[in-house]
């Protein structure tokens, strides 16, 4: 049986005070082997428009998540591959996630981005009402790295 792979990358950054997404940027390997750009929209494929909603479902918790712990979270890349069988039923997702921290924040608080706050952050990731909704079978693997 042949499979389908979906390749997805996203930046954003978070700017001080708030912290808050800005300059989100979704893109999508197309059959080119050219990243495209995304905006969701009426006329893109509802397939794609799901696992859109899967990735920026991950991101969303990841971002919440920094704000609430006060991580001076200044950007976040991440590299998302889907793998389902040939006819559509999703295989797998993997998401690597990783946090750039203000450089211009104290030393105190970028130290709150320790181990256990990424890996606090990288285990309510995965408690996103989209990732939830996966069937069982369905072999899952986030990765939350802060690049300090």
């Amino acid at each position: 049986m042949s499979e389908r792979t979906f390749q997805f990358r996203l930046r954003s950054s978070h700017p001080a005070p708030d912290r808050a997404t800005h300059d989100l940027v979704v893109e999508f390997l197309g059959d080119s082997g050219a990243w495209e750009p995304q905006q969701l929209s009426f006329t893109m494929p509802g397939f794609r428009m799901y696992l859109m909603a899967l990735l920026l479902c991950q991101h969303f918790y990841l971002v919440a998540n920094a704000r609430e712990k006060a991580i001076p979270l200044q950007q976040v890349e991440a590299d998302f591959v889907v793998t389902t069988s040939s006819d559509w039923i999703v295989a797998s997702v993997e998401g690597d996630f990783r946090i750039q921290l203000d450089a211009a924040a104290s030393e105190q608080e970028r130290g709150l981005a320790d181990a256990e706050a990424i890996a606090s952050i990288q285990e309510r990731m995965k408690l996103c009402p989209v990732s939830r909704n996966l069937p069982d079978g369905v072999q899952k693997r986030i990765v939350l790295t802060s690049l300090r």
